[in-house]
C-alpha cells in the first residue's frame, strides 16, 4: 500500500467535532484514486468527539491514520505529518473546510503544470451557523474593505501570489528548507510561503481549485479571530522579515491614526481635524462596502456590516501592537529544523520540478 501512495493529505485538528466529519466526507468523494491516497489527521489533544468521529470514518478510506500532536498548534501538526508522510505530494487541508471531488486531482495537475513550489485555490467563506451574524462574518471575509487584496478570499485566481490557503507541495520540498514554524499559533502557513518566495520559489493561486471554509458564528469568536490574527501577524513580521504584507498592516495604521490624533488633540486642537478626517474616511468606505453587501445579499446584513468592519479592524490593530510588544520577550522564535532531510545538502532551487 505505502509504495502506491502518491498524495498524503494532512489535516491538523483540535476540537473539531462540528466540522471534521463533513470534511472527511467530502474527501471520501474525491475522484483521485483511493489506493494512491493516504489521509493523516493530526490531533492536538481534542477533548470533544473529534477523534471518535475520525475513527468512525476510517472505513471509508484505504489509508487513514490519526497522529498525536502534543504541541496542539498547526505548525507542529504539519511537521509531524510531513515526517510520517509516504506520498510524493503533500496536500494540507483544514478541518473547517469542505472540498469538491476534483480538488486533489486538480491541485496536483496545477503543481505539475506551473512548476510552482506551492499551489492552492480560492476559498469561499461560508456561514458557520444559519444566523444573520454568521452570514455577516462570512461576507466580511469576501469584501476588499474587510480583507484587502487577499486574492484567494476575493476569488481572483490564475496568478502567482504571496500565499494560498491549504497549500499543496512536493514532499521533496521539505527536505530542502526548514519546516513550519512551531512557535507561531497562527500564520505559520503564510510565513512558510514567504520563505518559499524568499528562497526563489513561486506560489500559485489556481482558478481551477476552490474550497468551502466555515467561518465563526458569534461575536466573541469573531473578535477572538481578529485578536489572534493581529497578534500573530506582528509576531510573524518581527521574526521573519519576508512575511510582511501591507494589507495586514492597514488596521494597525488605522488604529495608530485614531489614537495618536486623539491624544495629541489634548495639546493641539488641530490634531482633531486629523481624527475627524480619518474617522470620516473610514465611515464612508465602510458604508459604501456595507451598501454593496446589502444590495447583493440581504439589507439586514448590510445594516450590521459597519459594526462588523470596525470591530474587526480595531481589535486587529490593537492586537498587532500587543504582538509587537510581546515579541522581544517570547521564546522559541527560530524556525524548527526540517522534519525530513534525506539529502546531505540544502538545494535552494525551489523552482525545479521534483
Amino acid at each position: 500500500m505505502t509504495a502506491a501512495v502518491q498524495v498524503s493529505v494532512v489535516i491538523p485538528m483540535y476540537n473539531e467535532e462540528r466540522f471534521i466529519g463533513q470534511c472527511l466526507d467530502s474527501l471520501a468523494s474525491s475522484t483521485f484514486p483511493a489506493v494512491q491516497l493516504e489521509v493523516l489527521v493530526v490531533d492536538g489533544g481534542s477533548s470533544d468527539r473529534s477523534r471518535e468521529i475520525v475513527a468512525g470514518r476510517a472505513c471509508r478510506f484505504s489509508s487513514l491514520r490519526l497522529l498525536d500532536n502534543p504541541k496542539r498548534f498547526p505548525g507542529a501538526a504539519m511537521n509531524i505529518a510531513i515526517a510520517n508522510a509516504s506520498g510524493d505530494y503533500v496536500v494540507r487541508m483544514d478541518a473547517h473546510t469542505e472540498y469538491p471531488p476534483e480538488y486533489i486531482s486538480a491541485v496536483i495537475e496545477e503543481l505539475q503544470r506551473t512548476g510552482a513550489a506551492a499551489v492552492g485555490g480560492c476559498c469561499v467563506t461560508c456561514p458557520g451557523a444559519p444566523t444573520l451574524l454568521a452570514r455577516a462574518f462570512a461576507l466580511f471575509a469576501q469584501q476588499p474593505f474587510g480583507v484587502g487584496n487577499s486574492r484567494f478570499r476575493l476569488g481572483r485566481g490564475g496568478a502567482f501570489v504571496d500565499t494560498v490557503p491549504f497549500g499543496a507541495f512536493r514532499r521533496a520540498l521539505f527536505a530542502r528548507m526548514d519546516g513550519f514554524r512551531e512557535d507561531l499559533r497562527r500564520h505559520e502557513d503564510y510565513e512558510f510561503n514567504a520563505r518559499i518566495r524568499a528562497a526563489g520559489g513561486e506560489v500559485y493561486l489556481s482558478d481551477r481549485i476552490c474550497s468551502y471554509y466555515y467561518n465563526v458564528a458569534t461575536w466573541g469568536r469573531f473578535l477572538r479571530q481578529a485578536w489572534r490574527g493581529g497578534y500573530w501577524n506582528a509576531r510573524c513580521w518581527l521574526t521573519s522579515r519576508p512575511s510582511f504584507a501591507w494589507r495586514h498592516s492597514v488596521p494597525l495604521l488605522f488604529v495608530a491614526a485614531l489614537v495618536t490624533s486623539s491624544i495629541w488633540g489634548l495639546f493641539d486642537r488641530r490634531s482633531l481635524y486629523v481624527l475627524a478626517f480619518v474617522g470620516a474616511a473610514y465611515a464612508i468606505a465602510a458604508l459604501i462596502s456595507a451598501y454593496d453587501v446589502g444590495r447583493k445579499s440581504d439589507w439586514r446584513i448590510g445594516l450590521v456590516m459597519p459594526a462588523v468592519f470596525f470591530s474587526y479592524h480595531f481589535v486587529y490593530g490593537i492586537a498587532t501592537v500587543a504582538g509587537a510588544l510581546a515579541t522581544p520577550f517570547a521564546r522559541g522564535t527560530r524556525p524548527p529544523a526540517s522534519p525530513v532531510r534525506p539529502e546531505a545538502t540544502r538545494n535552494r532551487d525551489l523552482t525545479a520540478r521534483v
